[in-house]
Formats: C-alpha cells, sequence, structure tokens
C-alpha cells in the first residue's frame, strides 16, 4: 500500500507545484524568505523523490520546470536579503542541479526520438544561459545542441560570446533585453560586469589630469531608479578617485556634482564585487508581468 500511494503522490507533484505557488508564495501574511524556505523544503523532498523512483524524462520536466522557475526569481528577489534569512549559494546549487537536470532530461527525450508537448526547452535552455554568462561550458552545450543561428537563442548566444571577449558593456545591453524573469537572473551577475568595466576604464582612460562625469559612469553602467545612490559608494569601494565637479551651483543630483578619474595603480583589484541588488527596469518588467505565481507556473510562451 505504501507504493502505491508514493507512486500515486508522485504524479501529483505538478498538482502539489500548483497549490504552493498559487497558495504558499501569495500569502503575504509571511515574509517572502520564510515562504520560501517553506517550498524549498517541500520541493527538495520531491526531487528525493524523483531520484528514488527514477521517474522517466517525460514526467521529470512538468515537476521540475516550476522548480527551476521558482529557484530563479527567487535568487533575485532575495537578494539583498542578509545571510541569516537566504543563503544564495545554497539557492543557486540547487538552481544549476535542477536546470542540468531538464536540460538532460530533453536530451533524453532527443535520443528515445520523443517530442515533449508543451516543451519549454527554450525556455530553459534560456534561464540555463542567463544563470552561466560568461561560462565556456554552458556556451559550446548551446552552440553544439543548436548552433548560433538559433532564432530562439540568438540574443542568449550572443552574450556569452561577447563576455567571452571582454565586451562586459554588449553583455550588459543585451541582458535588459531579455525575458523578464531571465533578465532577474542574469543581473546577479551584474556587479561583475560593472566591476570588470571599471577595471578596464582604470586600465584604457587613466589619465593625472582628465576625469569623467559621474553621470556617464552612471548610464554606461546602467545604474538606474534607486541605484543611481549607490554609485558613488561603489566607485569608493574600489578605490576609484572622486573629484568634485565646479558646477557653480550644487545639483541636487549627487551624482552631477562629481567625476571620476581614472588610475590604473590606484583601482583595487582585490576588492570583492558589489553585492546583486534589485534593479529598477526589471523590477518595473516583473511588476508588468501581473500574476508572478501563474508565470513561475506556466512560464513564457516561445
Amino acid at each position: 500500500m505504501g507504493n502505491t500511494h508514493t507512486k500515486h503522490a508522485t504524479r501529483n507533484r505538478p498538482l502539489f507545484a500548483y497549490n504552493v505557488l498559487q497558495l504558499v508564495l501569495t500569502d503575504t501574511r509571511r515574509p517572502y524568505y520564510q515562504r520560501f524556505e517553506f517550498i524549498f523544503d517541500r520541493m527538495r523532498a520531491i526531487r528525493q523523490e524523483m531520484v528514488i523512483q527514477n521517474l522517466p524524462a517525460m514526467e521529470t520536466l512538468p515537476i521540475l520546470e516550476p522548480i527551476v522557475r521558482f529557484l530563479a526569481y527567487s535568487a533575485y528577489h532575495l537578494c539583498e536579503v542578509p545571510i541569516a534569512e537566504f543563503d544564495p549559494k545554497i539557492c543557486s546549487q540547487h538552481l544549476q542541479e535542477c536546470l542540468k537536470k531538464v536540460l538532460r532530461c530533453y536530451e533524453e527525450l532527443d535520443q528515445a526520438s520523443i517530442t515533449a508537448s508543451n516543451s519549454n526547452r527554450f525556455e530553459m535552455e534560456r534561464l540555463y544561459l542567463s544563470f552561466n554568462i560568461g561560462s565556456t561550458e554552458a556556451t559550446q552545450s548551446a552552440i553544439t545542441r543548436y548552433g548560433a543561428s538559433e532564432p530562439k537563442l540568438r540574443l542568449h548566444i550572443t552574450t556569452q560570446l561577447e563576455c567571452h571577449r571582454g565586451n562586459y558593456f554588449a553583455v550588459m545591453q543585451n541582458m535588459f533585453q531579455y525575458a523578464p524573469l531571465e533578465a532577474a537572473l542574469a543581473s546577479l551577475q551584474l556587479p561583475q560586469f560593472r566591476r570588470q568595466i571599471l577595471h578596464q576604464f582604470s586600465i584604457a582612460y587613466q589619465s593625472r589630469v582628465q576625469t569623467v562625469p559621474l553621470e556617464w559612469l552612471e548610464s554606461i553602467l546602467h545604474y538606474e531608479g534607486r541605484e543611481r545612490t549607490c554609485l558613488l559608494d561603489d566607485c569608493r569601494h574600489y578605490n576609484l578617485q572622486l573629484v568634485a565637479r565646479d558646477n557653480g551651483q550644487r545639483s541636487a543630483d549627487g551624482n552631477r556634482n562629481w567625476a571620476v578619474k581614472f588610475e590604473k595603480a590606484t583601482f583595487d583589484g582585490q576588492r570583492c564585487a558589489i553585492p546583486p541588488r534589485k534593479v529598477t527596469p526589471i523590477e518595473d518588467a516583473l511588476e508588468n508581468c501581473g500574476n508572478i505565481s501563474r508565470m513561475l507556473l506556466d512560464g513564457f510562451n516561445d
């Protein structure tokens, strides 16, 4: 009887995902990190049961895909939460495992010449690439499977190649064109790209005399909305030299009152990248999605 119950429970896992994402996730009586912990624990138990039962790919996909979206959304949504409330490394580890398992399931279906109905394959591929910008493994696997010109992956593969070339400005430009959940996931690496650009500028634009207006840097590095107030402190974090500008009258916009003097010797390459923050354009895009729970369950149509 125990075996029958377990198999029946597994068949209802997509319904369970519907229940937790529609009911628990949207219950605002608890802070999001507590809702995340509750859902995370239960979804981890489901994944463990899937391994024990060795479910075929066709049954695994509808279970894992909502989990992937939930982990991706939570990794972004909780990126500013203290480590005591949310451990981003654990979330990232589980997200990577789930993404790779989903892609392996699609490969298994290919080998068995089975076409999944209502396939979310390209959405999962894009999330994988968004989470692994700059990864040689992710780039090669996508190009090997689809080539570099697959329309549904072209922007993401181009972003990978630009990252390998060190063109981090193009990487940031591209990621803001992603679908909202993909952009949210990619933005977790935004501090790394900004750090790389500041390092490049410290070499290319170094001068003992010339300065660069901070509002120009703000535009290049995509500091928008409330993040604009962080730029001064972020420059200080990397030991960039800030110079007060003589504007005649001090501006209410603090960034307009400052310029940056780039010098290779002063940039602190030992400092870690700034922790990720929520990004205003991405916040707006997610808000425009309306029902987040429905998005996590159903994803985006290709």
